[in-house]
């Protein structure tokens, strides 16, 4: 089994993204997983059968998946197979994000698709339609022309080019997967909800309702997924809220908590201090925002 680091690929390991095209015919590509990244995936041309752990299913143009790290899998069978292989490492890449995260789309195609692909050899649901394939093309011949030429501010202009290329796949995965009644997208749209209400109170029963599954059902598959609770996420997504307004707001600490959804300013704190290690007084402390709003 051949193990790729990110460093062999990137330029520079200070960037999160790499491009490349990837040319492969026959039986060429080896069995092999990814160390420390993810692959976005989009067949350009060609076919081939996709070989995931002992699972194999055919690919042709249009197709886009996601592979997870140590997630084993190698291209057999390939006639004229060409794919831009889009190398990043997500929690970098998306841990800007503003609401690309709370589509639907987004949660099956980034998170929920790579860990089923990776568990349960899953098979990739998205397949590009004519206009929206042309138009993710375009978008990768730019990508790779920036990434060529390296015009100055080229890292900014990738990342911009790679979150809108993400969102207009996320978009395509939840619009064709509603057309067609895929259940699958059920589970990721109560991700989605969570992620829209977390300063709200939810219940797993709500949230198993949306996902069209028994509560004992979801909260099983949620956990598989997440390594965690949906109170326990929901708390982290607060968190990460409350941090953002510190740092970019001179609110009261107490109208924070009430934004992120404790109506007891003490317990949101301790919470926070669990969560990060320190205060919020502290934590916007540290991160300047008191040196700039003048508390």
């Amino acid at each position: 089994m051949i193990e790729f680091p990110f460093s062999l690929f990137a330029e520079s390991e200070q960037f999160p993204i790499h491009i490349q095209y990837g040319y492969h015919e026959a039986d060429d590509c080896y069995l092999h997983m990814h160390r420390d990244f993810s692959e976005l995936v989009v067949v350009l041309g060609g076919r081939a059968q996709h070989i995931v752990g002992e699972e194999s299913y055919p690919i042709a143009m249009g197709d886009v998946f996601v592979i997870d790290p140590y997630t084993a899998h190698r291209f057999t069978e390939a006639v004229h197979l060409k794919i831009c292989n889009l190398m990043f490492r997500p929690e970098e890449v998306f841990a800007g994000l503003y609401d690309m995260k709370r589509l639907a789309g987004f949660q099956a195609l980034f998170i929920l698709e790579p860990h089923y692909s990776h568990n349960y050899h899953f098979c990739s649901q998205l397949r590009l339609a004519a206009s929206d394939f042309t138009s993710a093309q375009q978008r990768i011949e730019e990508m790779m022309a920036v990434y060529t030429d390296k015009p100055s501010g080229w890292q900014d202009q990738i990342a911009a080019l790679f979150h809108l290329l993400c969102l207009q796949l996320s978009r395509c995965y939840q619009e064709t997967s509603i057309e067609k009644g895929n259940a699958f997208v059920k589970l990721a749209g109560a991700v989605a909800y969570l992620e829209n209400h977390c300063c709200s109170e939810i219940s797993t029963e709500t949230l198993a309702d949306i996902a069209g599954y028994s509560d004992r059902q979801f909260l099983r598959l949620f956990q598989s997924v997440f390594e965690t609770t949906p109170h326990r996420y929901m708390t982290t997504l607060r968190m990460k809220k409350a941090q953002q307004l510190l740092r970019s707001s001179g609110i009261s600490i107490g109208e924070i908590a009430w934004k992120c959804g404790y109506d007891d300013q003490n317990y949101f704190c301790r919470v926070f201090r669990k969560h990060t290690g320190m205060t919020p007084s502290a934590y916007r402390k540290l991160s300047g925002a008191a040196d700039r709003i003048g508390t």
